[in-house]
């Protein structure tokens, strides 16, 4: 019988062509004996099925015949019937809460013992862990003789729950199993069916969903729909926009109830914010809304050049395209939506500068909303920036095309797209397409690398390589050694990052092993050209210095201010005439951007603008000096005049910039210090 972690071996297996058994163990935190006991009962159940098993070979790789991997694809993509699926304990809690969520009549607990099949111990167990997970969402599970179990709470926490557990489960590693399964056992409307129906006002409305959001909507609503017919209570959201009902979104919301019978107006504002929150959003459209937006989305890319030192060519485009993806922030935002993004903390890690930045960009907006913009929505934007600003290497002699099917909408796939540049520069990339879009495809490919795995990419009978939206240099290692030994140069070999570690750790004292496998990942891996990810650049110290620091100064003008912040620069040949000229003209033609916060001012223009090398020069005022032209004027006290060379590797330098200026302690440092050294020492101890 399969299980959780026989789904997730069989998942990683099919997701490389070389994967190690090492690897695996690592990756799944399994042992060799928990590894072999589920590759056992996957065999077993492969052999029934008249498929060839799946093996290791005498070098540790697993190896599986074509007709097994299309079997065990299709069946993963299709999930498993009742009595060859096993609920874990983290699924079983779930599955209470999903069975109580559809607020039945009368639930007792010899309805949840038969549909868990498991005894009254374990599901007391499994229900007191689902009680610990509610306490943070203000929603108990009660009991009484005439209703039986039932959840207890806002009604807007209750759905909130549910809608995020919908979404975690749709990007977790085992994707709709256990949601399909729980439709299944209950009898349910199925995916399928529902996606038809769905789509048909999709199309008719012009709803744009990026392929996983429309999962997510999908599934989503099968349950919302089982509520919605059996409360009258609905959250308090519904009526914050006057205008909701005269969208596109209520009328595809209105008539997809009409086709399940359902004629609630407030359950159809409901879902309107629901799709609202999820679909992406058309920057032609025209309501009172999408002129408030962009808005935003312009301030939002001013601010983020101001504080990244990073300037876009095209400014209109990439609003357009942040639009896109902003549009279901702002509703997300503006209706305390639910927002799950399972690649938080990878993101943060691999782009730790670019995510400081984004956050400190994004603080007006929380201030919109009354409240911080959460971590995740940060993460998601930082990863759109990341693919706006980066700058990739491509070789004009391209050898092969590969292909990247993406259903995570257009930043991610971006980014997604231009990594893959990165590390494979003599490739040819199509542009990143859904799923749904192969079949109509007329460019022809090579290769495909893809984000989700999927039946149909192997239908192509084109080697697929299922990668991560955001990989880490040890991810990018195996990919690369996976791609070069299937499709590239038969004789190329990647060096073994363990066997270099255990050779050094044989003949030195390896205090931790794992910063040293990481350092080589990096080392293999990282492409010169690849500035905004991984390779950290230089620290703020690094690029200034006591004689790039002035302090007591004073100035008539914002224009005088900027010339005299500088003057260092100028005097060291860091930057050119032409580069001063440019800051003041792109202050006097965009107001004053570059005041990132109270006080303080960050001037800089273009690399191209005559930048010779990567500095910050601080200039402290006497007195206050008054930014802009108009009424929208600051007083600036503190300047610092940033030269950058590219587009990305000042951020480290930027995020430790930002640090300081979130300590109080700096300001003093800067208001009382007679030495420019007391300064640039400050600096240097808290880095």
């Amino acid at each position: 019988m399969f299980d959780e972690r026989a789904y997730l071996i069989i998942q990683k297996i099919l997701e490389r062509p070389f994967i190690e058994k090492n690897d695996l163990l690592r990756e799944l935190k399994l042992t060799p004996r928990q590894l072999e006991y589920t590759l056992e009962k996957i065999n077993s159940w492969l052999r029934a099925n008249s498929c060839a098993p799946i093996i290791i070979n005498n070098r540790d790789q697993f190896t599986i015949h074509d007709e097994t991997k299309e079997l065990l694809l299709k069946e993963i993509s299709e999930g498993l019937t009742r009595k060859e699926y096993v609920l874990s304990s983290q699924e079983r809690t779930k599955y209470i809460y999903f069975m109580l969520f559809l607020d039945p009549e009368y639930l007792s607990i010899n309805h949840f013992l038969d549909a868990l099949q498991v005894g009254k111990t374990t599901f007391m167990n499994d229900l007191k862990a689902l009680n610990f997970i509610l306490q943070g969402s203000h929603i108990s599970i009660e009991y009484n003789r005439k209703k039986g179990y039932y959840l207890q709470g806002e009604e807007f926490q209750i759905r909130n729950l549910m809608l995020r557990m919908i979404i975690f489960e749709l990007n977790g590693e085992n994707k709709a199993n256990l949601l399909d399964y729980f439709l299944r056992m209950n009898q349910m409307d199925d995916y399928e069916s529902t996606k038809q129906i769905v789509l048909n006002h999709v199309r008719r409305y012009q709803i744009g969903f990026a392929e996983n959001r429309l999962n997510e909507f999908i599934y989503s609503f099968i349950f919302l729909k089982e509520r919605l017919g059996k409360t009258n209570e609905h959250p308090p959201v519904i009526h914050k926009l006057s205008s909701l009902k005269t969208k596109k979104e209520y009328q595809f919301a209105e008539e997809l109830l009409q086709s399940y019978q359902c004629n609630d107006k407030d359950a159809a504002s409901y879902l309107c914010v629901w799709i609202l929150g999820l679909s992406n959003g058309d920057v032609d459209e025209n309501n009172e809304d999408s002129e408030m937006i962009m808005n935003l989305v312009v301030n939002i890319r001013k601010r983020f050049e101001s504080f990244s030192g990073i300037h876009f060519n095209n400014p209109s485009d990439v609003e357009k395209q942040l639009y896109q993806h902003f549009r279901s922030v702002f509703y997300r935002l503006y209706y305390n939506l639910p927002i799950v993004n399972p690649l938080y903390e990878k993101i943060k890690e691999e782009y730790g500068d670019l995510y400081s930045i984004v956050s400190e960009t994004l603080k007006p907006i929380g201030a919109v909303f009354g409240r911080e913009v959460p971590k995740e929505e940060v993460a998601f934007l930082t990863i759109h920036f990341a693919s706006l600003a980066a700058k990739f290497y491509e070789k004009k002699i391209t050898r092969k095309v590969a292909l990247v099917v993406c259903p995570n909408g257009v930043g991610s796939s971006s980014m997604t797209y231009t990594v893959l540049k990165s590390i494979f520069p003599e490739f040819k990339f199509l542009f990143p397409i859904e799923t749904k879009d192969i079949d109509h495809l007329e460019e022809n490919y090579d290769i495909v690398f893809s984000t989700v795995p999927n039946i149909r990419l192997f239908y192509t009978k084109k080697p697929v390589y299922i990668v991560s939206p955001v990989m880490n240099s040890a991810e990018k290692y195996r990919l690369i050694r996976d791609v070069y030994t299937e499709v590239g140069n038969s004789l190329f070999r990647l060096p073994s990052v363990d066997e270099i570690a255990a050779i050094v750790g044989k003949y030195a004292i390896v205090k931790d092993m794992e910063p040293l496998k990481k350092t080589l990942y990096d080392y293999f891996v990282v492409n010169e050209n690849i500035s905004l990810e991984n390779e950290q650049g230089p620290d703020l110290s690094e690029i200034t210095s006591p004689g790039m620091i002035q302090l007591n100064k004073s100035a008539e003008s914002w224009q005088e201010a900027i010339s005299l912040s500088a003057q260092p620069l100028l005097k060291e040949n860091r930057i050119t005439t032409n580069y001063l000229e440019k800051m003041i003209e792109n202050a006097r033609k965009n107001g004053p951007y570059m005041v990132i916060m109270k006080d303080v001012a960050m001037p800089h223009a273009r690399p191209s603008d005559g930048v010779n090398e990567l500095s910050i020069g601080i200039t402290v005022f006497r007195d206050p000096v008054l930014f802009g032209d108009t009424a929208e004027n600051k007083p600036v006290k503190y300047v610092f005049c940033l030269a950058a060379m590219d587009q990305g590797r000042h951020l480290n330098a930027l995020s430790q910039l930002l640090g300081l200026l979130e300590n109080p302690e700096f300001y003093s440092v800067l208001d009382h210090s007679q030495d420019p050294m007391e300064i640039f020492r400050f600096i240097c101890n808290n880095e």
